[in-house]
């Protein structure tokens, strides 16, 4: 036995890891298939819809000026790049609405075929397979606008981004954010 660990505490140590472990590969699967699984879980977390739209243009726009807020603060962005990064994400929602909502009604096509009997695998992956193509779409068209976001943003608001979006990969934020603080 080590010195100064009791069993009971050893055994909750290994209690803990195996705990540990299984979270963490938990939380792999659901990121590695969050991607898949994403769309098919819309249906059952949503709830009976408030309206024809899957997509509400007034949550859409709460969202984003709430996030602008965040990150207008986060790199104490200037009053033109405010401007001018406004209307870039107030363009990319407006265009991307009906892209979103095509996924998401599509999401609720698999999400009724997956409780028919009469639907085939073969339909229910081929309209999977068609929803990718279209997040893979979003996907690209998030990254033209992150490269546009990135041609306005100082070289200290990228890094200060660049801390903040590593940090949230890792799970280790406030190390990043003390450092892009100083």
């Amino acid at each position: 036995m080590d010195k100064g660990i009791s069993k009971k505490a050893k055994e909750t140590k290994g209690f803990s890891r195996k705990t540990g472990m299984g979270l963490a590969i938990g939380a792999g699967a659901l990121i590695a298939g969050g991607q898949f699984l994403g769309p098919l879980m819309i249906p059952v977390f949503a709830g009976p819809l408030n309206s024809d739209n899957l997509v509400d243009p007034e949550w859409e726009s709460a969202v984003r000026k709430h996030f602008e807020k965040r990150f207008f603060n986060l790199i104490d962005a200037t009053d033109s790049q405010k401007t001018q990064l406004d209307d870039l994400f107030r363009k990319r929602c407006e265009a991307n609405r009906a892209t979103r909502e095509e996924v998401k009604e599509a999401a609720v096509q698999v999400s009724k075929m997956l409780a028919d009997d009469a639907v085939s695998d073969e339909q229910i992956r081929a309209k999977v397979h068609e929803i990718r193509k279209i997040r893979q779409q979003l996907q690209d068209d998030r990254l033209e606008t992150a490269l546009k976001v990135r041609a306005i943003l100082t070289k200290d608001q990228r890094q200060i981004v660049s801390d903040r979006v590593v940090g949230f990969i890792t799970g280790n934020q406030k190390r990043f954010l003390y450092r892009s603080m100083m």
